[in-house]
């Protein structure tokens, strides 16, 4: 069986607080901890990045309006990616809770047929069903 039958961008649903999310080119996110040799402590970070159309950061930054702020960069919110059950596979879905954009850069490449912008993300836990 191929790796894309595990999981293919056709099988994936994103959530944005709540507003399924269509205008997005890429989702990372990962879970590590800061880790101190000497004393073998640490602490959980989690953090990633979403690429999106700038249709979708405009909407995003709508929506913090909309709720009291200036741009995405003032909502803290919750990211839901759900992966359909294919074959053997079961649904899967994970949960960024408390997720904030870190930072946003726009740009136009020359050349480019779309306007991609990479959002930074920072959340407090990464809860997996």
């Amino acid at each position: 069986m191929s790796d894309s039958m595990y999981c293919e961008c056709a099988d994936m649903t994103v959530v944005v607080d709540g507003v399924p999310l269509t205008k997005i080119r890429d989702i990372r996110y990962k879970d590590s901890k800061e880790k101190q040799l000497l004393h073998a402590a640490g602490d959980e970070r989690y953090e990633g990045h979403i690429r999106v159309l700038k249709g979708a950061l405009e909407d995003m930054n709508r929506a913090a309006q909309a709720a009291g702020g200036h741009d995405i960069l003032d909502m803290q919110f919750d990211i839901v990616v759900s992966y359909k059950a294919r074959g053997a596979r079961m649904l899967q879905t994970d949960t960024l809770v408390g997720v904030e954009v870190k930072d946003f850069e726009v740009g136009w490449d020359q050349g480019a047929k779309n306007m991609d912008i990479t959002l930074p993300i920072v959340f407090l836990k990464l809860l997996a069903a």
